[in-house]
């Protein structure tokens, strides 16, 4: 007779928690469009020509409950997580790659939070890339931007996908299933993305998370020829921020907040929130408007020189950023939508803009 540890456990009166051999979720792919078919957003024109759009449907391989706040959700197993529309295109060595162009998250609210990577923020940022930079020029960003940058510009990224030990520092909500979740992420965006130099992508972490001198040492080193050279953030670096972190070995105390909307209109909402914001003392934040909430990102320990002088703060929409007070970077480029901004490397330098302590907002899923 055979008896696995759970029921040997069970026998003797202990109880035996095992780990999961499966994934808490799965990405099942549901169907395949005709890129001239697609209508749900319009696709840039591409350097390769793109052979599908997929679409993948995320479900829970569990019961699990997610904490919100103060609130919870409790999610079923088969339940929809979210939903991915990735474009397939094979380049130049004829290697097949998947980046991901539209995304919808259940997780945390029932109408999901829509995030687009070729909204029209994005397909203006990937238009003026492509006409106003040079063949030779190098493109700095997060690793989720990097094939969709070669896609559509022809440019070179410094990276373009996730790499191992990004992946093995998951963070998964239920322990029980967190190793296999993350074999199975590393399996599927080797597949989808490819996997990156681990090196390289901490390198890009911590320029990111450093002061600009260091930024700098750091660049230079990836960049031996002197190539022209462009760092590309956008909001979408605020939910990553705690891998950059991780990687990075940074400390970059960014906070999230969800607000219910109040009042008919945003300007009243706007009113209300700036009030709430000045009682707690917070003067560096971004707010990104949905249909029926805001989304608010802000920073702990704003006074600390860490959060005042690191590269990506600078980069990105909080009080602190727009490119002020930098001294290497000339922003080129900023979306209508206040969402994606394009900066060049200027090595003989450039005039130091003030910080002006405002906020932004934008629409959020630009």
């Amino acid at each position: 007779m055979v008896l696995s540890l759970a029921s040997v456990g069970i026998l003797f009166g202990t109880s035996v928690c095992v780990a999961r051999t499966e994934p808490l979720y799965e990405y099942i792919k549901v169907e395949e469009y005709n890129p001239r078919d697609f209508t749900l957003v319009l696709l840039p024109q591409s350097t390769f020509p793109i052979e599908k759009v997929v679409k993948y449907e995320k479900r829970l391989n569990a019961k699990l409950t997610v904490e919100l706040g103060k609130t919870s959700r409790t999610l079923q197993r088969g339940d929809l997580l979210g939903v991915e529309y990735r474009v397939r295109y094979r380049d130049g060595r004829g290697e097949t790659f998947e980046p991901l162009v539209y995304s919808i998250d259940y997780t945390e609210t029932d109408r999901g939070i829509r995030t687009s990577m070729v909204s029209p923020s994005w397909i203006k940022a990937y238009e003026f890339i492509k006409n106003n930079t040079e063949e030779e020029a190098l493109i700095i960003c997060w690793w989720p931007h990097g094939k969709r940058i070669q896609l559509f510009t022809g440019r070179e990224t410094l990276v373009a996908g996730p790499s191992t030990s990004l992946i093995e520092g998951l963070s998964v909500r239920s322990d029980r299933y967190r190793e296999a979740t993350r074999r199975y992420e590393l399996k599927r965006l080797r597949q989808k993305e490819g996997l990156e130099d681990d090196q390289k992508l901490r390198d890009v972490a911590a320029m990111f998370c450093s002061p600009e001198p260091r930024a700098l040492e750091i660049m230079n080193r990836h960049n031996p020829l002197g190539r022209p050279l462009y760092v590309v953030a956008s909001a979408e670096e605020f939910p990553d921020m705690e891998d950059i972190n991780r990687l990075a070995d940074g400390d970059i105390k960014l906070r999230k907040h969800y607000i219910t909307k109040i009042y008919d209109t945003v300007e009243e909402d706007m009113v209300m929130l700036n009030q709430w914001l000045k009682l707690q003392g917070i003067k560096s934040y971004y707010v990104q408007i949905y249909e029926d909430y805001y989304t608010l990102w802000y920073l702990e320990d704003q006074d600390d020189p860490a959060m005042q002088e690191a590269l990506l703060l600078r980069f990105l929409p909080l009080s602190t950023g727009h490119g002020q007070e930098i001294g290497y970077f000339k922003p080129v480029f900023q979306s209508p939508e206040a969402h994606v901004w394009l900066y060049r490397f200027v090595p003989e330098g450039v005039p130091v803009r003030k910080i002006h302590r405002e906020g932004a907002r934008h629409f959020g899923g630009h």
